[in-house]
């Protein structure tokens, strides 16, 4: 092709529109172009690109691939320099998705692609990245950055990442959107010639999957009564949990089987949740969304940037983000590092994360349910007894063996009290303060672990738990309170209403000065959650007394 006399170039003005990845959110990038003459020719012919913008990372690399691609097409460089600005200009720029907006702009300046009209570039936006031999490879946070595209725009993706922009479908504003599927440069580069046309993936319906999968059911998991109804008032008021007892007897399968009870994920949510597993790169697939609530269960060396949030430059979402809606499990946790669980206590009381940098504060959603589990001492065996003669395990002290009938009992934990106490109090008082439920795991019976009878299932849980979540939002609907866990402290008796009688029982434990005003506070969201599993309208004392167990009944008091 032959190319334009470098004057008539010089006088050209291109603009594109390409996105980028920043946080958990899309960011659309303008770029603009200029093409000057042969006073800046490169003798070695070689095509001369430069970038401005505070480009960083993948995208100062840009032109190694751009080089490969042009080359590929014989794509000669014309005999000046192309300068690119990304604006807003002061943002820093990082990854790979504007490699091929750059790619097109650079058609553009050289002369091998035509000047469009300002309004027809406006209603484009291009995401990809370029390989060396010219293919349109897909990039991670697809979804997120479509989102960044004005309403009807055509955003011109990746094959490999179509399915998952066309979730867009899902808002309102995006109804109009058209998703363009490029496979590779010369296509695009045809497309713009008007040589050629990309499939629209908005034409046909996709088929999604889910990238989590079926939780367990409550009715496999044998005994524990008392854990599993901690789960289903955490799960039906938005509660935290902490589960207290020895290893081996389920304390992590009946956290996994907790999102298996909470209620039904909102298709805005799918879409929010698929958004920020994009953003994170979690998709390895294209046409898979989150259509379940997630569980994540996070390793005690995790470090604080990972759980929370952070990271040099511009931050990522930790793992309190991924488990937005969902459940945050977080086992063995006084093996945590203080610094790492205390970093909790921001995103347990508001729901989000903030991370702040010198030029600019990044928030992500983090409303979860936490769900904790530890063992009553290092060993895991503290109060339990074991028999010298027949090795029966008791969960408590007896005078005899109820299975021998001898009294030869001795403790099956070999920690000392000062190592236990120690242990213990590798948790912080005010992130106690900030889990609602406090329950026991029990070392099960050998009835138990042969009974043949099962719980309710998780289905069935799942209706009670609906039904209390239905009777909240009705309660706070306009208010952006979300459930009872998330009753302002400041706005306790307005919404949660007792009886006479109750108000009494509530007053005389606040007078008992055992707890802080944080606890007693959650003490009374747990007790309209409960009055809401029961539906009643107002908070009875049996649901203040099943509340008050929950904290003067805890494991570790």
């Amino acid at each position: 092709m032959k190319l334009a006399p470098a004057r008539t170039l010089e006088r050209r003005e291109h603009n594109l529109y390409g996105a980028i990845l920043y946080g958990v959110e899309g960011r659309r990038i303008e770029l603009q172009a200029r093409y000057f003459g042969e006073d800046a020719y490169d003798e070695e012919g070689a095509w001369d690109i430069r970038i401005t913008g505070i480009a960083q990372g993948a995208v100062r690399e840009v032109q190694g691939r751009l080089a490969g691609a042009f080359a590929k097409y014989q794509l000669r460089p014309p005999t000046g320099k192309i300068i690119i600005n990304l604006a807003p200009a002061d943002l820093p720029k990082q990854g790979t998705s504007l490699d091929l907006p750059i790619a097109m702009i650079c058609m553009q300046a050289a002369g091998y692609a035509p000047d469009l009209a300002p309004q027809i570039e406006k209603s484009y936006l291009f995401i990809g990245e370029l390989s060396l031999h010219g293919d349109v490879c897909r990039v991670p946070g697809a979804l997120p950055i479509a989102m960044s595209a004005p309403p009807g725009n055509t955003i011109v993706v990746p094959r490999g990442n179509e399915k998952e922009c066309c979730a867009v479908r899902g808002l309102a504003q995006h109804r109009d959107t058209r998703i363009a599927v490029a496979e590779s440069f010369w296509q695009v580069l045809e497309f713009m010639r008007g040589r050629g046309n990309l499939p629209n993936a908005m034409s046909v319906t996709p088929k999604f999957e889910s990238i989590i999968g079926k939780p367990p059911d409550f009715a496999d998991i044998k005994g524990q009564d008392q854990a599993k109804r901690a789960l289903v008032i955490a799960a039906a008021g938005g509660h935290n949990v902490l589960m207290v007892g020895p290893p081996g007897e389920g304390k992590s399968l009946l956290a996994a089987a907790l999102p298996g009870i909470l209620p039904a994920l909102t298709n805005e949510q799918k879409i929010e949740l698929t958004k920020l597993y994009s953003a994170k790169g979690l998709l390895p697939e294209d046409g898979m969304i989150v259509a379940r609530r997630p569980f994540r269960a996070i390793h005690h060396t995790a470090s604080r940037e990972s759980l929370v949030g952070g990271g040099s430059g511009v931050p990522e979402p930790g793992e309190i983000t991924v488990a937005h809606h969902g459940v945050l499990f977080l086992d063995e946790l006084p093996e945590f590092s203080r610094g790492t669980i205390e970093s909790l206590r921001q995103p347990i009381e508001t729901g989000a994360m903030t991370v702040s940098r010198v030029d600019a504060s990044f928030t992500f959603p983090s409303r979860f349910t936490l769900v904790a589990a530890m063992n009553p001492c290092p060993c895991g065996f503290y109060g339990q007894y074991v028999c010298a003669d027949c090795l029966a395990v008791l969960a408590e002290q007896s005078a005899a063996c109820p299975r021998c009938g001898k009294g030869n009992l001795r403790s099956r934990c070999e920690c000392k009290p000062t190592r236990v106490k120690s242990y213990r109090k590798g948790i912080s008082g005010p992130l106690l303060d900030r889990i609602d439920l406090h329950v026991e795991v029990r070392y099960l019976s050998v009835d138990e672990k042969f009974s043949d009878t099962k719980s309710e299932p998780s289905n069935a849980l799942r209706g009670a738990v609906q039904a209390a979540r239905d009777r909240q939002h009705t309660r706070f609907t306009g208010t952006g309170i979300a459930c009872n866990a998330a009753i302002p402290g400041g706005e306790i008796l307005k919404w949660c209403t007792f009886t006479d009688v109750a108000r009494d029982q509530y007053k005389v434990l606040i007078g008992q000065g055992i707890y802080s005003t944080r606890a007693t506070d959650r003490m009374a969201k747990v007790a309209r959650t409960l009055a809401d599993l029961q539906g009643s309208p107002l908070i009875e004392p049996p649901h203040i007394q099943e509340a008050a167990s929950f904290f003067a009944g805890s494991p570790l008091a």
